[in-house]
């Protein structure tokens, strides 16, 4: 076990990628009003994003560039699903992903968060 406890110290030094994990949070307001407001779960936390599927061939003729992927993030960040992730690679390159899973932590060393990017290309 105490192997694993190392990996998860270890793993986050080899994730190039940073992420911004944000979602919604409800407000009532003195009027009774429902409103929502942004709230940042995470800011530049080192990730790894594994990408699924992504073939030219299921490119669609309007233009929408969307594809599956996986991210890998430590343990102990609570990501609701359907939070908004937005990932800068090593390159700088930023992706979005507006819809997620909420985040599995069944291994020790990571939790794994199933995203969709959906967006016009």
């Amino acid at each position: 076990m105490n192997a694993f406890n190392k990996l998860k110290e270890v793993a986050p030094m080899l994730w190039t990628d940073k992420v911004t994990i944000q979602t919604t949070k409800k407000v009532v307001n003195e009027h009774h009003i429902t409103t929502s407001e942004p709230v940042t779960v995470v800011s530049d936390e080192p990730a790894k994003v594994i990408l699924k599927g992504l073939k030219a061939s299921e490119q669609s003729f309007f233009g929408t560039d969307e594809y599956d992927a996986t991210l890998l993030l430590s343990t102990g960040i609570d990501v609701p699903a359907g939070a908004t992730i937005i990932v800068t690679d090593v390159n700088g390159k930023v992706t979005k992903y507006k819809r997620s899973s909420k985040g599995y932590s069944g291994y020790v060393s990571h939790q794994e968060i199933a995203m969709t990017r959906d967006e016009k290309a």
